[in-house]
């Protein structure tokens, strides 16, 4: 059964590009994968699901079988899991009050993994590897664990060029080993587990 039963939400191109680019090179296929309303650590909870909600409840009414955001955690004064687990809630709760959607069909279905703190997160969580294999980089980086710090400004103090976020994201992430991603980033580990979960479940 093909990805396409997933779906994908995130803030920006970067991200888009990168993650549908890496599913192809891994799958020959990939989830569906749309812009969210955008992000910010200004950025509301209330004000995401508000301009999340529409794509929310078109997928579902056609065949996506579960979705997952991946909003930036971005400089948010509160815990990742605090985040990822209060806009989930009231993710859930704006969809059973806005459409015909059940709550616990939903909890099924509707899945928060953020970044901490962005995308880049992700990607530096294998820049060991990135740098040894990518022109971009004149020396092998140290690898160490990222989460919680500015992913681009790690990657622009090591680059040997300027950090260009739609060339070059999905360029290194299709690098990244993620099992060694995995080890190294607590929110990247949290987001490839949720997507193995569901990928068995709805798409095998």
């Amino acid at each position: 059964m093909s990805l396409q039963k997933l779906l994908i939400i995130v803030d920006g191109p970067t991200e888009e590009n990168a993650l549908r680019n890496r599913f192809l090179k891994d799958y020959n296929d990939s989830p569906k994968i749309r812009l969210g309303p955008g992000n910010g650590k200004d950025y509301s909870i209330g004000g995401y699901i508000k301009g999340i909600l529409p794509t929310l409840i078109f997928e579902l009414s056609l065949n996506s079988r579960a979705i997952i955001l991946i909003p930036d955690l971005e400089r948010r004064k509160m815990k990742i899991e605090n985040f990822r687990d209060n806009l989930r809630e009231k993710c859930i709760d704006a969809l059973v009050s806005n459409s015909k959607f059940k709550k616990e069909d939903l909890i099924e279905k509707i899945f928060i993994c953020p970044p901490n703190i962005m995308f880049e997160n992700w990607i530096v969580s294998d820049i060991k590897t990135i740098s040894i294999e990518c022109s971009e980089f004149d020396s092998e980086v140290k690898q160490e664990k990222f989460d919680g710090r500015h992913g681009t400004s790690i990657l622009e103090k090591n680059m040997n060029c300027k950090y260009k976020k739609t060339v070059h994201g999905s360029k290194f992430f299709k690098k990244t080993d993620f099992t060694i991603s995995s080890s190294n980033s607590d929110s990247f580990a949290y987001f490839l587990e949720r997507f193995a979960v569901l990928k068995a479940q709805f798409c095998d």
